[in-house]
């Protein structure tokens, strides 16, 4: 047996983008439950420079000419190092496996497509998957090069009420043992970054929505009525719905907190008891043109609610 002999090649690659908390865990994990479809985790293959280091600007200091002899033994032990940035790239040997990756890669040019692609095919052989995939493999604002590269993919854009992802991404980064001026400096940059995320995927979404491949996925709609919902995404995705899709396994706030499968509604709404009115108001007020292309522009301005 070839070791892709388990991968459908007529299917393209499944891309899921977007920003920060907006459900594309719960996602990819829903999806995978069917059986099928593989998705590599956060690869970090492309990224701004301010905002963290990137495997681009790893592989050309680090691995240095792809032509050159030898190169995909550098690749490969670089790869394998720990030094990437990214929790995959610190669980490489547990992620992937070194064997089928360099068997996928041997006697190709060692572009960042072509590695990319290694690393989708053998983490789906790996799993025993026929399909290929992964959630966010680059910064959202690099999504063009993901078209550029696999013009037939399917895009799954995952988006959220934006005070919902500012309250959970702020929470994700408090410490118990944080004083007051530490806790609101984080608050703070976290407002930063979701007040921007906000603006550019509403531009992305502005952007890619005509297009035959693209489909916006909204963390409510999946939340309130998963079974259309995914029935829905994998017509578009021309994969088989299974019911195992609807009790995946519990991960993360999304998930319900009662047991060990299935999805909680409680997540929906528990941003109106950690945002000050004024907060609430104030977001509103920056992104009203995102919150109508994502479909959040049906409350009057900062009318929602809050904690006192």
């Amino acid at each position: 047996m070839s070791v892709s002999s388990t991968l459908d090649p007529d299917r393209p690659p499944v891309f899921i983008i977007g920003g920060s908390r907006t459900g594309s865990e719960m996602l990819k994990t829903m999806l995978c439950e069917g059986g099928e479809q593989d998705f590599v985790d956060e690869l970090f293959l492309l990224c701004p420079g301010w905002l963290h280091p990137d495997l681009e600007s790893g592989l050309r200091s680090q691995v240095g000419d792809p032509n050159a002899p030898g190169v995909l033994d550098r690749l490969l032990e670089y790869l394998f190092s720990g030094k990437p940035y990214g929790w995959i790239w610190q669980k490489a040997d547990e992620q992937l496996d070194r064997e089928l990756l360099r068997a996928e890669l041997s006697g190709k040019r060692l572009d960042l497509r072509a590695i990319f692609l290694g690393i989708m095919r053998s983490h789906a052989i790996m799993r025993g998957r026929t399909r290929i995939g992964a959630k966010f493999p680059t910064h959202y604002s690099y999504t063009r090069r993901l078209l550029e590269w696999f013009p037939g993919c399917k895009l799954l854009h995952t988006t959220r009420e934006p005070k919902a992802v500012y309250a959970s991404q702020a929470a994700k980064y408090l410490a118990s043992d944080d004083p007051a001026w530490r806790r609101g400096y984080k608050r703070f940059q976290q407002f930063v970054h979701i007040n921007l995320q906000i603006s550019w995927t509403g531009r992305l979404h502005r952007r890619l929505a005509g297009l035959p491949n693209y489909r916006l996925v909204r963390y409510e709609d999946v939340i309130r009525d998963p079974a259309t919902a995914l029935r829905s995404i994998c017509g578009f995705l021309d994969l088989e719905f299974r019911d195992a899709m609807l009790s995946p396994k519990r991960y993360g706030s999304s998930f319900d907190r009662g047991g060990s499968q299935g999805v909680a509604s409680v997540s929906l709404d528990r941003w109106r008891e950690e945002l000050a009115p004024a907060t609430i108001w104030l977001m509103d007020a920056l992104h009203p043109v995102a919150r109508r292309r994502f479909g959040y522009g049906d409350e009057p301005m900062g009318a929602s609610g809050g904690r006192p």
